[in-house]
């Protein structure tokens, strides 16, 4: 059923990080990378009060497992160090180009 008729996109986001921030934060990086897929943006700079850093793209798309999707990297400094994570987007609605193996 395709849903982009109705306005509506949907699709999953995959998470890996070794992560000095809490979920809360996590979530929040991934709503940004989500809004980027959406809005075809290649790059974002990011400060939060915990943290701030650089959220990115090279329109890469790779696989974790079974399941595929536009590849987003967080560069982060935190206040325990340096930290990093990757996001995959997939979006399951035809508007975008990620895959699945699925």
């Amino acid at each position: 059923m395709n849903l982009e008729h109705m306005g509506l996109r949907w699709g999953y986001v995959f998470l890996r990080t070794a992560s000095h921030i809490g979920n809360e934060e996590l979530e929040g990086l991934m709503v940004q990378a989500v809004e980027m897929y959406l809005a075809g943006e290649d790059s974002r700079e990011i400060k939060q009060p915990d943290y701030e850093g650089r959220l990115y793209t090279e329109r890469r798309h790779e696989l974790l497992g079974g399941f595929g999707g536009q590849r987003f990297d967080a560069d982060l400094e935190t206040a325990r160090g340096k930290d990093n994570a990757t996001f995959l987007v997939n979006e399951q609605t035809g508007g975008g180009s990620g895959f699945s193996k699925n």
